[in-house]
């Protein structure tokens, strides 16, 4: 799913912001995900990693219902 690129972004920290880097396909500090540009601009991967995080969506609410949270 996920290739060996990393994503560049910047986050806040007390008077500045941090650049940090994060290999493509693992989480990010926010809880998003990390998409290289490359990924992002194939379709084919872009309709995997969508696949993925529908099934990790409909898991959520799965357990959410059962009311046992997320895992």
């Amino acid at each position: 799913m996920s290739c060996n690129n990393k994503e560049e972004y910047s986050i806040p920290t007390t008077y500045h912001y941090r650049r940090v880097s994060t290999k493509c396909g693992n989480t990010k500090y926010d809880g998003s995900r990390a998409i290289c540009d490359e990924c992002r601009d194939n379709p084919v991967k872009m309709r995997e990693i969508e696949g993925i995080q529908a099934n990790v969506d409909a898991d959520n609410a799965w357990l959410r219902s059962a009311g046992w949270g997320e895992i």
